[in-house]
């Protein structure tokens, strides 16, 4: 009888016995490696996207995950459709503003004053918007109702109702919609010299004149979840010839009248001054 294995025997036997070089096993480690960074890179918007805990349960500060900052100042346009699709955009972000000017009114028919800019906390942490109080005046009382009032914005168990879009909230010429944590933006902001922290003002306070006071603003970057109670500014820290405008020439504000005006960003600062307070008794010329 023949003693010698058959072939397929001594290929089993040598596979068994296959010990890979050093050079393979370094190129083997070096493709993991190599996989891994990609997939860290495809997700890290995900990653980024989740809602952090903070040792009492609410969200950590993560400002950079819920800001937009990477719109640049527009150019005008150069041809004639595109000047035309300028002239669209701004009409609907100023029909946009109308609707929340109308909002403001009915709000403060309801409550007899304006909504507070935002509410707090007795710690002093952030706790509901302007914009979030106006939502049943804006038949949007489907996202209302889904808040939990009891917890703050940026607790995670509204953090689903933050990722619905708002479109009255949004101004038609800007792409960016939604922030690296997955809520939506805002591209107008409110006058924080007329929507205080946890106060509401009354319209017998403005007395400027309604038509002389900017309600909220469109803004050109730095664009905050709709729901985030510090989207508030002065209008003077937004429009200048150096700020990022929401129009290659300025941006629209509405005023307390319910009226939407164009600002430059080219306005006299003495004038955009006193657009932003309420009862400065400043003269007002034309802009």
């Amino acid at each position: 009888m023949n003693s010698q294995p058959d072939s397929e025997t001594r290929t089993l036997a040598a596979s068994n016995n296959f010990t890979p070089k050093a050079s393979t096993l370094v190129l083997i480690l070096a493709g993991c490696l190599f996989s891994l960074i990609l997939l860290l890179f495809l997700f890290q918007n995900i990653l980024q996207g989740k809602f952090h805990q903070s040792s009492n349960g609410t969200q950590a500060n993560n400002i950079d995950a819920r800001v937009v900052t990477t719109r640049t100042q527009p150019s005008a346009p150069k041809t004639s459709l595109g000047r035309i699709f300028l002239a669209t955009d701004r009409s609907n972000s100023k029909k946009h503003l109308k609707q929340i000017g109308l909002a403001m009114h009915n709000y403060h028919g309801t409550h007899r004053v304006l909504p507070p800019g935002r509410t707090e906390t007795k710690s002093g942490h952030p706790y509901h918007s302007w914009q979030t109080y106006l939502l049943p005046y804006l038949y949007r009382g489907d996202i209302y109702y889904q808040l939990d009032f009891k917890k703050p914005w940026d607790d995670p168990r509204n953090y689903k109702v933050f990722q619905q879009e708002v479109p009255e909230y949004l101004n038609p010429v800007i792409k960016e919609k939604i922030a690296p944590d997955g809520t939506a933006l805002s591209h107008y902001v409110g006058n924080i010299l007329v929507l205080k922290d946890n106060q509401s003002l009354p319209f017998n306070q403005i007395t400027d004149g309604m038509d002389n006071t900017i309600f909220a603003i469109g803004r050109g970057n730095n664009f905050h979840n709709w729901g985030d109670p510090t989207s508030l500014a002065d209008p003077q820290t937004l429009i200048g010839p150096d700020r990022v405008s929401a129009f290659p020439d300025g941006t629209q504000a509405l005023m307390s009248s319910g009226a939407v005006r164009f600002i430059s960003k080219n306005i006299d600062p003495a004038i955009l001054k006193a657009l932003s307070t309420p009862d400065s008794n400043d003269s007002i010329g034309d802009f």
